[in-house]
């Protein structure tokens, strides 16, 4: 068990609580940031001081700073719907007060958790998205998140402060709230779900346990300054198979779920009918068909870097990812 003290920034978050997990069967201090409504996130972990910070106030960042080695930063503003200018002020300069405080505080090492949307749509791709592929974003969460990492690794270089970037897709698990997820789930909830887009498509998935025992895993192995790993099980589904996949699920799921099950079943149906999900859409409406196809869903992406430094993913089975996505769902 290491000596080291860590922190993790986001801590109550949906990624951030489950690294927070894993450091804390590995390390004797661990200090989870929160905001004030996370205070009791973590009463069951002795090794966990829970220490209520903002990643966009100095003082608090370099007080909860002291006497740490690592940090792990995860605490971001993920909702794509939001401004450019609140974007950039939590994803660009809040890191920036995070890399600045850590440097000055003697941190050794730090992790920024980014994501796969800094490569932007990349439209017409048809080849699994490697770190070599240049980031293009062009839409304000993904630029955000690529302007993050610039300043987390500029500032990481100039103060000594070793960096490593992780980029993960969508990441499913209990509580997830990806955009591909929640389409799924409202489309379940209320509507007939029109897949026809996603006909012979691929698409990745990470589930969140994962990404959490990556993070750790990099942060202790001996890698250089500046590396960037994307974070996906390598081998992605097709779309049919994840929707067979998930009416199984449903139907595993129980009485609770009969609803949501016959919805789904419905639209498998549908997805076979040459030209069905159209016309049914035109006949039906938005507010009966769900179309769940958006551009950038069915990209495909490499994590053969992290898997050369023998990590390897425990999650690698769609049925399995999303029976731990069901098991938290309310019932419809």
């Amino acid at each position: 068990m290491s000596n080291s003290t860590v922190l993790v920034t986001g801590a109550a978050g949906f990624v951030g609580r489950h690294v927070v997990r894993k450091l804390a069967q590995r390390y004797r201090r661990v200090k989870a940031v929160v905001h004030s409504d996370g205070k009791d996130s973590f009463a069951d972990l002795p090794s966990v001081q829970v220490v209520v910070a903002d990643i966009l106030d100095r003082s608090t960042l370099l007080r909860a700073m002291d006497g740490v080695d690592v940090v792990y930063h995860f605490a971001a503003l993920v909702d794509s719907g939001r401004t450019k200018e609140e974007l950039t002020r939590v994803n660009v300069d809040g890191t920036r007060n995070v890399w600045e405080c850590a440097a000055s505080s003697g941190v050794r090492k730090a992790l920024y958790c980014s994501s796969t949307a800094v490569y932007g749509l990349l439209a017409g791709s048809h080849s699994m998205i490697t770190e070599a592929v240049r980031p293009r974003a062009v839409e304000p969460y993904g630029n955000s998140k690529y302007l993050g990492e610039r300043v987390a690794l500029e500032i990481g270089a100039l103060l000594g402060l070793h960096t490593t970037i992780i980029r993960p897709v969508a990441v499913f698990g209990p509580g997830e709230h990806t955009p591909f997820g929640r389409k799924l789930r409202d489309a379940a909830v209320s509507k007939l779900l029109i897949a026809g887009g996603f006909q012979n498509r691929r698409f990745s998935f990470v589930h969140v346990e994962d990404v959490a025992e990556a993070a750790v895993f990099l942060m202790e192995k001996e890698i250089p300054h500046g590396e960037v790993f994307n974070l996906a099980v390598n081998e992605p589904i097709l779309f049919e198979r994840a929707f067979e996949a998930y009416i199984r699920v449903l139907g595993d799921a129980g009485s609770s779920f009969a609803r949501t099950r016959f919805l789904a079943i419905l639209s498998a149906i549908v997805h076979k009918l040459p030209s069905a999900p159209s016309w049914i859409a035109k006949l039906l409406g938005e507010r009966f068909v769900f179309g769940i196809w958006h551009p950038g869903f069915d990209l495909i992406y490499s994590s053969s870097k992290l898997l050369d430094t023998s990590f390897r993913f425990q999650w690698y089975d769609f049925e399995t990812v999303f029976h731990s996505c069901i098991d938290q769902e309310p019932s419809v």
